[in-house]
């Protein structure tokens, strides 16, 4: 992985946890002054917040960064790309769509992975990604975005990233892309 995934890897993993200097050097198995240098990198680039409490430096996830959350999108697809690839095997090219928390840079340790797969549904073994994820997968499968009869969800769908295969509007539908007044 890119090493801009590797040194956030723990915001993109969850965006709300604070990490200190120390913490982090521990984690990455590096010294503490380079760990700050790093921090203190990705906080003047934006895409860390630093706050201090007592003594300590805390770092977090700039989740309003809109450079932030597409690298946490593009962390997500290269975590998921066995996943894509195992459903592209079973599957003809379906477009794949992640949204939710992860999609928006809101991941929490506890976040479950929400995927919309626009084709038939079929049985597939999730069981193993799960485990190599560390995360509970929500898979919802429609024919069309249109059958879906959520706004709510239908909007957050339709807003959120594609990992894989194309969206054609016939699969979004006339009736979802006209707003009613």
């Amino acid at each position: 992985m890119l090493k801009i995934f590797n040194d956030l890897a723990f915001f993109f993993e969850d965006c709300y946890r604070r990490i200190s200097v120390r913490e982090y050097a521990k984690m990455m198995k590096i010294s503490p002054p380079t760990a700050s240098k790093v921090l203190t990198r990705y906080q003047k680039e934006g895409l860390l917040q630093k706050v201090e409490d007592r003594r300590y430096h805390l770092y977090y996830a700039q989740k309003e960064n809109r450079q932030f959350i597409d690298f946490s999108r593009l962390y997500w697809r290269i975590r998921l790309e066995p996943f894509l690839k195992y459903l592209e095997q079973r599957l003809l090219s379906p477009p794949i769509i992640l949204f939710g928390s992860l999609a928006k840079a809101e991941a929490k340790n506890d976040s479950d992975i929400d995927l919309a797969i626009i084709a038939p549904k079929r049985e597939i073994d999730i069981k193993p990604f799960e485990k190599n994820l560390k995360r509970p997968f929500q898979l919802f499968w429609f024919d069309t975005l249109a059958d879906l009869k959520s706004e709510g969800l239908r909007d957050n769908i339709v807003n959120g990233y594609i990992l894989s295969g194309r969206l054609a509007l016939w699969q979004i539908g006339k009736n979802v892309l006209k707003k009613e007044s």
